[in-house]
């Protein structure tokens, strides 16, 4: 997961016009199975941002950062238009409100989307109702356009996200290992592919360790253009556009070495 700003990406006045017409309808709609009807009469509206939010992370999952791994994505709603699921099962209210609110939309693959399905716990302030405010909700959900919140995930060297907190009495602990569950973060095929990444990233820091040994003790220009080479290869694997870069980014912050945490802060 990398953060996404999506809020300084809007789609075009002609979509949120669109939308807020059908969100109009649905404010004046008291009837809940009469608003679900208009919600999926109107389905395709949240599939025509399919592309522009793809290309906010070049193609890759918002929430496990696959391309190919995860399939075919769709549009998810974060927060469910129809119901949400809390951990005992219940339903505590969907946010059909937001069905055609494109900062409520995320570009999930499947792995995930279908994981997550309707759940979406809410620990304290839900809202329940149109007027309600969102921002007062303490969700477990880790959301990719809240900055902070990617940086709760933590990778190791078999591939598997885990909480970054060590301390499982946090909620940073929590969130992270809810989001893990039911976003299918360490879906076996995602976990494959995310292993192999980390461990590249891996030799390629042994390389690195080892030449800069070498030219300690006896300085060599053949040598630092190598460097150079498997210093750029990192930094490609960070950038954006790289599947598993939050992966890569934690590998390298984690030698604790200036000149990887330089990588990462170059890719940023």
């Amino acid at each position: 997961m990398i953060y996404i700003n999506l809020e300084n990406a809007p789609p075009s006045p002609e979509w949120i016009k669109k939308a807020d017409d059908v969100t109009a309808k649905l404010v004046a709609e008291g009837d809940s199975e009469k608003r679900n009807e208009i919600i999926e009469k109107n389905a395709k509206i949240w599939g025509e941002l399919k592309d522009h939010l793809s290309k906010l992370s070049h193609d890759k999952c918002w929430y496990t950062e696959s391309k190919n791994a995860g399939g075919y994505c769709h549009v998810d709603h974060f927060r469910p238009k129809k119901k949400a699921i809390d951990e005992n099962g219940d339903d505590k209210g969907g946010y059909w409100w937001l069905a055609f609110d494109w900062m409520n939309y995320r570009f999930s693959s499947p792995a995930s989307n279908t994981k997550k399905n309707a759940y979406f716990h809410v620990t304290k302030n839900k809202a329940v109702k149109y007027g309600d405010n969102i921002n007062k909700e303490h969700y477990m959900l880790l959301d990719p356009i809240k900055f902070t919140d990617p940086d709760l995930l933590a990778f190791d060297n078999e591939g598997m996200a885990q909480p970054k907190s060590p301390n499982k009495n946090t909620i940073d602990y929590k969130r992270a290992c809810y989001s893990i569950l039911r976003l299918n973060l360490n879906y076996y095929k995602i976990v494959e592919q995310r292993k192999d990444y980390y461990r590249k990233a891996t030799n390629k820091i042994f390389k690195i360790k080892n030449l800069l040994k070498l030219q300690d003790v006896n300085l060599d220009y053949d040598r630092e253009i190598e460097i150079g080479d498997l210093m750029k290869e990192l930094w490609e694997m960070c950038c954006r556009n790289s599947e598993y870069s939050a992966a890569v980014k934690y590998c390298l912050k984690s030698t604790g070495e200036d000149w990887a945490i330089g990588i990462v802060n170059k890719a940023a």
